[in-house]
């Protein structure tokens, strides 16, 4: 009896990335990281599951329902997939990296997992890549956070991103004025960040307290905008709390600004997403067209503190499949990722094919070898249909023995080298070729 067909399908909110999907991927994840370097950012990897408390911390952040957990066999603890990195550096730095002096500059690149209904624009396993800094509590700090999101969307083309700015301190200290139940207030946040006025009145109707903490509330939805948004939100400040959080936000702008941000930047003070977990500035990114954000992030500073070691801290992460899509929707072209050659032999004797693939690889071409046994014009097909520019060609008929035929796939051209002279002038890098 015969075994049954393995199931080729995949779970729901899972994906698979094609040769060319995966290239454009690691593109866009090697141009990001490479900001990050420039801003002297240094990588680690941490590890794909965690003990469960790690991720369900009072601090850890607004997972909910959404963390894989399972048993670990060995010890019978609950264990999570990570749902986000942020938690794991938060750790690291508690334990690992607590004795080394301050700031650090922690960048990461990963996928993480949520056990969320799996949607268009976010799937249940999705990469996150992104920056933490630990242990400097200025705006510079918060600034810097932004400036190298804007950098990144820059490097990657992106021209027409924003970036919207919030501070849930301001909200914090209007709130800090009126006596809110735990229900009613995470009610509130929510209509806040939907800008839902008719909510607002709804949910403040009988509750106890300040008249013009109330009023600042509701006018919440109106403070959108550039820097006049300042001088309302100061009219509507009535505790000493939310002026401080006011001024804290404009410091941040005030530094976007000197980095040539203004007119990338839109103050929102409805930004209160994951209220509880964010303790000052936070920001989300967006690109013009496109219906979701690429990521976001903000000031964090309770978070180490939950792990022994109280630190304050700012940082953001980046969906990158998300970027990926921001990236192929304003049309940007990234380099080709696949070889540059295709080497077809047809000599018994591959000593000198393997030559020429060897010189090729040393000055750091791609060179793929044609080893299946076919005709020539199937070959060239195959080089075509993988997206490979040039084909070198040994031993086909009407080339001498020590020759080699470089040829030009999109153009059609073909040029003739002697074996020896060819490999010579790789390894010296004096080849040229006609484009």
């Amino acid at each position: 009896m015969s075994s049954p067909q393995p199931n080729t399908t995949i779970p729901q909110g899972v994906r698979v990335f094609p040769p060319e999907e995966t290239a454009r991927l690691r593109r866009v994840e090697h141009q990001i990281l490479s900001v990050f370097e420039r801003w002297g950012f240094r990588e680690v990897i941490t590890p794909t599951f965690e003990y469960l408390e790690v991720f369900a911390s009072d601090a850890g952040g607004d997972f909910g329902g959404k963390i894989v957990k399972f048993v670990d066999r060995q010890t019978g603890r609950l264990l999570a997939l990570r749902a986000d990195l942020t938690p794991q550096i938060a750790r690291m730095v508690a334990s690992t990296l607590r004795h080394r002096p301050l700031p650090l500059r922690l960048a990461y690149s990963g996928p993480v997992f949520r056990s969320a209904e799996a949607r268009a624009a976010r799937q249940r396993e999705f990469s996150q890549i992104g920056v933490e800094l630990v242990g400097l509590d200025l705006p510079e700090a918060d600034a810097e956070m932004i400036a190298m999101a804007a950098e990144a969307c820059r490097d990657l083309g992106l021209q027409h991103y924003q970036i919207d700015i919030g501070q849930v301190e301001y909200l914090k200290g209007l709130l800090a004025a009126l006596d809110l139940p735990d229900a009613p207030r995470t009610a509130l946040v929510d209509a806040i960040s939907r800008k839902d006025a008719m909510e607002l009145e709804r949910i403040l109707q009988g509750v106890r307290g300040s008249d013009r903490a109330k009023a600042a509330i509701l006018a919440l939805p109106t403070l959108y905008g550039d820097t006049e948004v300042f001088a309302q939100a100061e009219r509507h400040a009535c505790t000493d709390r939310a002026l401080r959080a006011l001024e804290n936000l404009r410091q941040v702008y005030a530094f976007l600004a000197m980095y040539g941000l203004a007119e990338h930047v839109l103050i929102d003070f409805t930004e209160v997403r994951a209220f509880e977990y964010y303790t000052g500035l936070l920001f989300g990114v967006f690109v013009r067209g496109l219906g979701f954000p690429l990521g976001g992030g903000g000031r964090y500073d309770n978070l180490i503190g939950q792990f022994g070691y109280p630190c304050p801290a700012t940082g953001f992460a980046l969906d990158l499949e998300q970027v990926v899509r921001a990236v192929e929707a304003a049309g940007v072209s990234l380099p080709p990722a696949g070889p540059d050659f295709l080497l077809i032999e047809f000599r018994p004797d591959k000593e000198r094919a393997l030559a020429v693939a060897q010189a090729l690889r040393d000055r750091g071409y791609r060179v793929a070898r044609d080893i299946i046994k076919r005709e020539l014009a199937g070959s060239l097909e195959y080089a075509k249909a993988h997206g490979i520019p040039r084909a070198l060609i040994l031993g086909a008929p009407g080339l001498e023995g020590d020759e080699l035929a470089l040829r030009d796939l999109a153009a059609g051209r073909e040029d003739r080298h002697r074996v020896d002279a060819f490999c010579r002038a790789v390894t010296d890098g004096t080849l040229t070729w006609r484009t």
